[in-house]
């Protein structure tokens, strides 16, 4: 239970109208909760208050009409975040309650603050699914942002790199990244510029200090996953509706009021992460947000922790802000005019593939940062003919550029078989993957399977063959794999 449907229930509670089992369930809340508690003991002061001054005017027909204002604020609350069956029972549970109804005469002296109020004892508190509304509907915004990553990174020796940098996003012109990164320990420093341009079907990396760009086209389903990888707060908010999350309470940030929300849920980062913890701070007179707070653990060896700030919604923008400088000196990088596949169920069977003749087994986890370590860390040290094939190309290479451009190619299947799974946990299809246990060439057990229809299951099985079966066959073939 989270803090929002504590709330609804706590005059039921406080009333005792409530069954034993959410009951419990309010009282298990209120016991790990600080915020709901000061609820709870805000409507024992009503009470004590309007008892000695409202009694008599709770009986008249003013009850009705303020109730009926109560109800049609509450609606209106309800209906963004489609919660509509949840204002009947509120309104079972008001007119069983004696508090609410002395509550409701009252209004007619304190409705100015609200008729939420009657039972917080505070401004109207802000609604998460009205808060993705309201920021839908801005044009352009910009932002700061800082991030430290902790583990190896792709390519480098680093263990370490804090990142910072500003973020402009406007709907008729794309997204825009000006990042400072300094890696430790090597104390490498790196400018770049990212632009996600959806009117010409492209993303371009501009490193000014190389003095090298890189162009990549993309397909129309590319550029929302490209949205969400780099740090759209719409996105982020959308994907938090879509977990499970709980309501922080107010508390008061740089001086602003605020009212904050909260996800645990590792459905949040579209694969099993390991812990995710990420937190949206909204203005609780604007109803916008001022600060986003994550910190996600990927796998055994990566841990991201970052900051999203000083955000600035509605602001003026030029279609020139998105235009990339590129001076006549700068030159093509590696993977410059690469085409960026979609993700469907071929390019996460060529990744598979990959991973299978890399390393000569498939990847434990789908979790993306832990598939390009494996990569990596495959065209490092193992083995397998595909393995010493790509190392033999890149000693052939006449420079560093060159080697990397060897790269990009090869690994780009294995980032879609991330970008593919991460896609099906988000439209929650069920996906399940299990490559601990599965090997190439097991052509009976079930490598990876997602929900396609009612009682329909995609299926990948041990030697790359597909099949479509119901639900129950797949039960049956879940039942076989290896404990």
């Amino acid at each position: 239970m989270n803090c929002t449907e504590c709330k609804e229930l706590l005059v039921a509670y406080f009333e005792g109208l409530l069954d034993d089992v959410p009951a419990r369930t309010v009282e298990e809340h209120l016991r790990s909760c600080d915020a709901c508690p000061a609820e709870l003991k805000e409507l024992q002061t009503l009470r004590r208050r309007l008892v000695h001054g409202a009694r008599a005017t709770a009986e008249t027909d003013l009850e009705e009409r303020v109730m009926n204002r109560i109800l049609q604020e509450q609606s209106e609350r309800l209906k963004s975040a489609q919660r509509a069956t949840a204002g009947l029972r509120i309104r079972r549970l008001i007119m069983k309650s004696s508090l609410v109804k002395i509550a409701m005469a009252a209004a007619l002296v304190a409705i100015a603050l609200g008729a939420w109020s009657l039972w917080s004892g505070t401004q109207p508190g802000v609604a998460l699914a009205d808060v993705l509304v309201r920021v839908q509907q801005v044009q352009a915004f910009a932002y700061k942002m800082t991030m430290r990553v902790k583990g190896p990174m792709q390519g480098s020796t680093a263990t370490e790199t804090d990142m910072t940098g500003s973020v402009l996003i406007a709907n008729e012109h794309g997204t825009r990244m000006d990042m400072s990164m300094m890696m430790s320990p090597t104390g490498q420093t790196m400018q770049q510029q990212m632009y996600i341009l959806p009117g010409r079907k492209m993303m371009m990396m501009v490193l000014p200090a190389e003095k090298t760009y890189m162009r990549m086209e993309l397909d129309e389903s590319m550029f929302e996953k490209l949205q969400k990888q780099n740090n759209d707060p719409r996105l982020t908010i959308k994907q938090i509706l879509e977990c499970k999350y709980r309501d922080l309470g107010k508390s008061v940030i740089d001086g602003i009021q605020v009212q904050g929300f909260q996800t645990t849920d590792p459905a949040y980062g579209g694969n099993d992460l390991g812990d995710v913890d990420v937190r949206i701070w909204v203005d609780a007179k604007t109803g916008f947000p001022i600060r986003m707070d994550m910190k996600i653990r990927a796998g055994q060896q990566m841990e991201m922790e970052g900051t999203m700030y000083d955000f600035q919604w509605d602001v003026p923008v030029a279609a020139e802000e998105f235009d990339p400088v590129l001076l006549a000196d700068y030159k093509a990088g590696p993977g410059d005019g690469f085409k960026i596949p979609a993700m469907t169920e071929d390019t996460a069977v060529a990744g598979l593939k990959l991973c299978a003749d890399l390393l000569g087994k498939y990847p434990e986890d789908l979790n993306m940062l832990t598939l390009m370590q494996t990569a990596v860390k495959g065209l490092k040290d193992s083995q397998t003919p595909e393995a010493q094939r790509l190392r033999s190309l890149m000693e052939q290479a006449r420079d560093d550029e060159e080697r990397a451009r060897l790269l990009v190619e090869p690994v780009m299947p294995i980032q879609m078989l991330g970008g593919f799974y991460g896609t099906l946990t988000q439209e929650q299809k069920e996906p399940a993957y299990h490559g601990k246990v599965v090997t190439p060439g097991d052509k009976a057990l079930v490598l990876m399977r997602w929900k396609t229809g009612e009682d329909e299951y995609r299926v990948l099985f041990g030697d790359l063959h597909a099949e479509t079966v119901d639900a129950e066959t797949l039960a049956k073939l879940e039942a076989a794999l290896p404990k």
